[in-house]
């Protein structure tokens, strides 16, 4: 019944929806795409609680990346390691990659560790040449790994209520020790409620305290897919269950010890590229100089065992804050400058 529409384009199946996307949300995608084809991949985060509208956001948003992206081709309905890498590899360039959360998201295995680790893994040995934008579902931010969270996921889309999105941006301070103020902005919310209980605090309230915090960047509505469409995603994901066998992504101790040291080496990395001194990155990760010395050291044997020759790390450009790169964008709709 619905196999004719496993394949068709989402451009041409949120033709009416993309009409009535809010203007912001629309720029946004814009950026994204521009970011994709400047040599950039991009993490980007939906959480909101069960039953929001996250997968919905996620197709809608993946026809914004590539018209030509499809329910069948572009999203990940039994998000395992081996799946996240057999999918990840069969897309093209500039594509979105979908990871929904629904199948496994009730599993006590914490299956949404391996699946992490499997990205970060791609991420680094893969994306050359190979720019996709990933699009993570997840009900609580927190959910992610403090690696993956802090140095992965460049922008954070919460669901407030159905219809409802907020835009957070990660904050690119490198001193910063959460770049998304968690803690802080939960304690300048709480005082700027001044005493307002829960129950008392309208919708209306909760985005205008959701503005004050460091991370806000803008909020948009979000419009319904039509429910044959609706029909189709959930088909998609009931066959997965069917037909697919998942393997357990069970985390043994030692591929845990395994997994918190290619975390560790991965900060490490990023730290480094972005110019800082050992004694820095000690600062900032908690650890004595000497220490990230042996951890470079024993990074450098690694990829030697691996048969890798080190690649100095490509001088990378901030395309967000440089302007003199965004002189091609020149329509910016006036209700973004005022966000």
């Amino acid at each position: 019944m619905y196999e004719k529409d496993y394949n068709t384009k989402l451009g041409i199946l949120l033709k009416d929806v993309n009409k009535s996307l809010d203007k912001n949300f629309k720029y946004f995608c814009h950026l994204v795409k521009k970011d994709l084809r400047d040599g950039y991949d991009y993490v980007i985060a939906i959480t909101g609680y069960p039953g929001v509208g996250k997968s919905q956001l996620g197709a809608i948003f993946d026809g914004q990346i590539d018209e030509a992206a499809t329910l069948n081709k572009n999203i990940c309905f039994i998000p395992t390691s081996k799946e996240i890498e057999k999918r990840y590899m069969s897309l093209p360039i500039y594509s979105p990659f979908h990871i929904d959360e629904a199948s496994r998201g009730l599993h006590k295995h914490k299956w949404y560790d391996k699946v992490q680790q499997k990205l970060n893994l791609l991420f680094d040995t893969e994306r050359e040449n190979h720019y996709l934008c990933t699009i993570v579902i997840m009900p609580r931010f927190q959910n992610f790994t403090e690696n993956f969270r802090n140095f992965r996921i460049k922008y954070w889309i919460n669901i407030l209520e159905r219809g409802l999105g907020v835009v957070y941006k990660r904050d690119e301070d490198k001193d910063a020790k959460d770049p998304w103020h968690i803690e802080e902005n939960y304690k300048l919310k709480e005082k700027k409620w001044y005493g307002k209980r829960i129950f008392e605090r309208s919708l209306p309230d909760i985005v205008r305290k959701e503005q004050l915090t460091k991370n806000y960047w803008f909020y948009f509505k979000i419009p319904e897919i039509p429910k044959e469409i609706w029909a189709v995603y959930q088909e998609l994901k009931k066959k997965s269950r069917e037909f697919k066998e998942p393997e357990l992504d069970i985390e043994s101790y030692r591929e845990r010890l395994d997994r918190e040291k290619i975390d560790r080496w991965n900060k490490i990395k990023e730290l480094k590229n972005e110019g800082m001194s050992h004694v820095e990155i000690g600062a900032v990760m908690g650890i004595s100089a000497e220490t990230i010395r042996r951890h470079l050291r024993q990074m450098e044997a690694y990829e030697r065992m691996k048969g890798k020759t080190p690649i100095p790390a490509a001088e990378e450009v901030n395309n967000i804050f440089n302007q003199e790169k965004h002189d091609k964008v020149k329509e910016v709709p006036e209700e973004f400058n005022n966000l």
